[in-house]
C-alpha cells in the first residue's frame, strides 16, 4: 500500500508545466534531449514561425515574467467544505468558494479544466481605491491567510488599496490580472468564452493581455455598456460607459456552437399578454372600450351586463392591438400585434422583391386567392422568393391573403420563431440593482445589474453549462444564472469565487454595511455578502411562470485553506516530538469531510459528484463518483477488521461496477500494524482493486 506524502501529485493542484512539456514532447519528440527541451532543434522544426528579433509587438511591464511563472506554480492548498453556510448541500451542484482566486483557480484545474462554457468577470477597475494586493511568490497560501487575518501578517504584505501614488500603479494591477486570466483560460471548454467588464482606467492594458493569452484571432470584440450615469467629478470626458471584452478560447469552435443572440427585449412580455387574453376565449366579458369607460367613470358593472359578449378571436385581437399601442414598443416589436386561430402571435411583412433591380421573370407568377380563385396583384419588381418557396409558404400557411383578390398577399412571421436578435455592440442601461439589493436587504454599491448579467448568461451559455465568476462581488452572476434557468428550465451551474476581503465598517460610506453585519451577526467581509445575496435571491425566485419546474437554488460553500496533509517541518529543539507527530501526518482538527474533498480535488473529481456512504464492519466507507474513489478514513483498523473490511469494499465496488479504474484510500495511522495493512491491501488487489493508497 503506497502512502501519499507531501510532494506527491495527489497533494497539489495540476502541474501545468509538466502537462505542457508532455504535450510538446508528443508533437516534437526530437526536440527533447535527456528530458530537456533543445531549443535549437525546436526552432528548426518550427521554421519561419519563430521570431528571433529583439523588438516584439506587445505589452511589457515590470514583473510580467514573474506573473507568468506564478500561474505555473502548483498549489498545495485545499478547499474545506462548509455545509453550515450552504443551501441544499446534499443536492445542489452550484459552488461558492471563499479564497484568493489565484489559488482557487489552480485547485480547480484538475476537476474543471475544459468544462466551463462561460467565464464572466467584473474585476477591480484599478481606480486607486481597489483592493489589489501583491501575490507572495513563494507561499501564496500563506499570503492569503495573512491578507484575510487568519495568521499573523507577514512582513511586506500590504493590506491597502492600489493607490495611484504607487510608482508601479498599473504594473501592480497587471501582475494581479495576468496569472488569473491565464489559469482561467485552461478551465474554458473548447467552445467557451470569457467576458470581462472594464472602464477607462485599464482598458488598453486588459485588451493587450487578453490578446496575448487567448490570441488576437480569438477576440470576438467589445461591447459598450451605456450606464447612463456620467462621472460627476470628471476633469475631462465624463465617462458614462464601460466596455465588455468578449474573447473565445477557440473562435471557430465558439462561433459554430454559439449563435451569439439574445431574446428580443419585449418578446416574452408580448407572448405572456397573448396567453393572458387567449385564456378569456369563450368566456363572457365586456369589450375593451366598455371596460375602460367603467373604470374611468366609476359606473356599476351591473348596468353594462347586457353588453357582455362572448370573447372571440376578433375581440382578443382588438384588445391585443390596443395593448401593443399603449406599450410604446418600437420597430419590429410593435408590428407583432396579431394572434391567429392557433394562438400564435404574428406580424405581416411585405413579400415584394427588396432590391432596386427587377426580379427574374419566374418571380412574377401570380398567386390565386383561396376564396375567389382569381389572381392577386404581383408587386412591381416581383416576389421576394422563387416559385417553389412561394408554393411551400402557401402550403404551410405562412402567406396571408386579404378578403378578396384585390389585396396583395403578405408573409406571416411568427414571434415564436423570431424571438432572438443578434447580440448588439451597445448594451442599454439595464436598470440599477440598488432597489433589488435593498429589497433583499443587501447593501452593496457597485453591483452589476442582474438583468444585464442574465442577458449575457442567456446569450453565451447553453442550458447545461458551467458559468464561472472568479471576482464574484455581491453574487450577481449566480443570481443571473438562477433567473435564466427559471426562464428556459435550464440546468446551468455556477462557480463563484470571492476573497473574504475585510470591510472597514468605521468608514462613513459603509454605515449601511455595518448595520447589515450587526443585524445578521456575520463576519465583516465581502464573501458574506455574496452568500447572503444568493440565499435571499433563491427565496425570491418563486417560479410563477413555471410552477412545476424544480430549479437548483442551492450552493455549496468551500473555504480555501492549507492542505490536510502536514508537511514534514521538524523543530530542531524537539525532534522526538516531531517524529511522534509525523506518525499521523493529517493536520489536527481536520474532519473526514475535509480530507474527502481534498482527495476529490487532487484526483480531478467534481466537487458536486455524488457521494454515497456505508458502514462496513463498523467503519464508515465513502464511494465517490460511482466507485471512482472509495475512501475509508476511520481512525482504527485492527487485524480482525482487515479482511471483512476489504471484502465488503470489494463487494460494493463489484456492485457499482465503475467504468474506469478505482482508487481506494485509507488513513495510514489507522492500521493497528503492518500485518493489518498488508492483509487488507492484498485482498483488495486479488479482488481487482490494485490502486490502494494511504494518507
Amino acid at each position: 500500500m503506497e502512502r501519499i506524502v507531501a510532494g506527491d501529485k495527489e497533494t497539489h493542484s495540476a502541474d501545468i508545466v509538466a502537462d505542457n512539456l508532455e504535450r510538446l514532447k508528443g508533437l516534437f519528440p526530437e526536440a527533447f534531449t535527456e528530458g530537456k527541451v533543445d531549443f535549437d532543434v525546436l526552432r528548426q522544426l518550427l521554421g519561419d514561425a519563430v521570431d528571433n528579433g529583439e523588438e516584439k509587438y506587445g505589452l511589457n511591464w515590470h514583473g510580467k515574467r514573474r506573473a507568468r511563472q506564478l500561474a505555473l506554480i502548483p498549489s498545495t492548498g485545499t478547499l474545506r467544505p462548509c455545509p453550515e453556510d450552504s443551501v441544499d448541500w446534499e443536492t445542489t451542484r452550484n459552488l461558492m468558494i471563499e479564497g484568493d482566486n489565484l489559488e482557487v483557480l489552480k485547485l480547480l484545474q484538475k476537476s474543471y479544466a475544459g468544462k466551463v462554457k462561460l467565464i464572466y468577470i467584473d474585476p477591480p477597475y484599478n481606480t486607486g481605491k481597489d483592493f489589489v494586493y501583491p501575490d507572495n511568490y513563494r507561499d501564496s497560501i500563506g499570503n492569503y491567510l495573512a491578507i484575510t487575518g487568519q495568521v499573523e501578517i507577514a512582513s511586506g504584505v500590504r493590506l491597502s488599496s492600489n493607490s495611484e501614488t504607487s510608482g508601479r500603479y498599473h504594473t501592480n494591477w497587471l501582475n494581479m490580472m495576468y496569472p488569473r486570466m491565464k489559469l482561467a483560460r485552461n478551465l474554458l471548454s473548447q467552445d467557451g468564452a470569457l467576458l470581462c467588464h472594464m472602464d477607462e482606467h485599464e482598458q488598453s492594458g486588459l485588451e493587450k493581455i487578453i490578446e496575448e493569452i487567448f490570441g488576437r484571432e480569438n477576440l470576438l470584440g467589445m461591447i459598450v455598456w451605456d450606464k447612463r450615469n456620467p462621472k460627476g467629478d470628471a476633469t475631462g470626458i465624463a465617462y458614462q460607459h464601460e466596455v465588455l471584452f468578449l474573447v473565445a478560447k477557440d473562435k471557430r469552435a465558439f462561433v459554430s456552437s454559439t449563435p451569439l443572440q439574445r431574446e428580443k427585449a419585449n418578446a416574452t412580455l408580448i407572448l405572456k399578454k397573448a396567453r393572458e387574453l387567449l385564456s378569456l376565449r369563450g368566456k363572457t366579458a365586456l369589450p375593451d372600450e366598455l371596460r375602460a369607460c367603467v373604470k374611468r367613470f366609476g359606473l356599476p358593472k351591473s348596468l353594462l351586463k347586457k353588453h357582455e359578449q362572448v370573447v372571440d378571436l376578433a375581440m382578443i385581437n382588438n384588445d391585443f392591438s390596443n395593448w401593443i399601442k399603449k406599450q410604446g414598443f418600437s420597430g419590429g416589436e410593435a408590428a407583432y400585434n396579431k394572434i391567429d386561430e392557433a394562438g400564435e402571435v404574428f406580424r405581416l411583412v411585405s413579400m415584394a422583391w427588396p432590391n432596386k433591380r427587377t426580379a427574374p421573370d419566374d418571380y412574377f407568377r401570380p398567386l390565386k386567392h383561396p376564396t375567389t380563385g382569381l389572381d392577386c396583384p404581383v408587386p412591381k419588381r416581383g416576389w421576394r422568393n422563387p416559385p417553389a418557396t412561394m408554393k411551400r409558404l402557401q402550403v404551410e400557411g405562412e402567406i396571408v391573403f386579404g378578403k378578396d383578390h384585390t389585396t396583395q398577399p403578405q408573409r406571416k412571421y411568427l414571434l415564436r420563431s423570431n424571438l432572438n436578435e443578434n447580440f448588439p455592440s451597445v448594451l442599454s442601461y439595464g436598470g440599477s440593482d440598488d432597489d433589488l439589493l435593498d429589497s433583499l436587504g443587501i447593501p452593496f454599491d457597485t453591483a452589476k445589474p442582474v438583468e444585464v448579467a442574465r442577458q449575457i448568461v442567456a446569450a453565451l451559455s447553453d442550458r447545461d453549462s458551467i458559468v464561472l465568476d472568479y471576482f464574484a462581488g455581491s453574487g450577481t452572476v449566480g443570481h443571473a444564472v438562477m433567473l435564466q434557468n427559471e426562464i428556459d428550465e435550464g440546468l446551468r451551474r455556477y462557480i463563484l469565487i470571492q476573497l473574504p476581503e475585510t470591510i472597514d465598517i468605521q468608514k462613513k460610506e459603509h454605515a449601511s454595511l455595518a448595520r447589515f453585519f450587526a443585524r445578521e451577526n456575520k463576519p465583516r467581509n465581502v464573501a458574506e455578502i455574496t452568500k447572503e445575496r444568493l440565499r435571499r435571491a433563491a427565496k425570491e425566485t418563486t417560479r410563477k411562470e413555471n410552477p412545476n419546474y424544480t430549479a437548483d437554488l442551492g450552493f455549496r460553500v468551500f473555504r480555501l485553506d492549507t492542505s490536510n496533509i502536514r508537511v514534514w517541518n521538524p523543530n530542531p529543539e524537539d525532534l522526538d516530538g516531531a517524529l511522534l507527530s509525523a506518525l499521523n501526518h493529517i493536520e489536527h482538527e481536520r474532519t473526514e469531510q475535509d480530507i474527502l474533498y481534498e482527495l476529490l480535488l487532487k484526483l480531478g473529481l467534481d466537487l458536486c459528484v455524488p457521494i454515497e456512504a456505508r458502514t462496513i464492519v463498523g467503519k464508515s466507507v465513502h464511494s465517490v463518483g460511482s466507485g471512482t474513489l472509495i475512501a475509508c478514513l476511520d481512525e482504527a483498523i485492527s487485524r480482525d477488521d482487515a479482511e471483512p473490511l476489504a471484502e465488503g469494499i470489494a463487494d460494493w465496488h463489484d456492485a457499482v461496477a465503475p467504468a474506469g479504474d478505482s482508487t481506494v484510500v485509507f488513513r495510514d495511522s489507522a492500521f493497528a500494524d503492518d500485518v493489518a495493512k498488508t492483509n487488507l491491501a492484498e485482498i483488495l488487489k486479488q479482488r481487482g482493486l490494485g490502486n490502494v493508497r494511504s494518507l
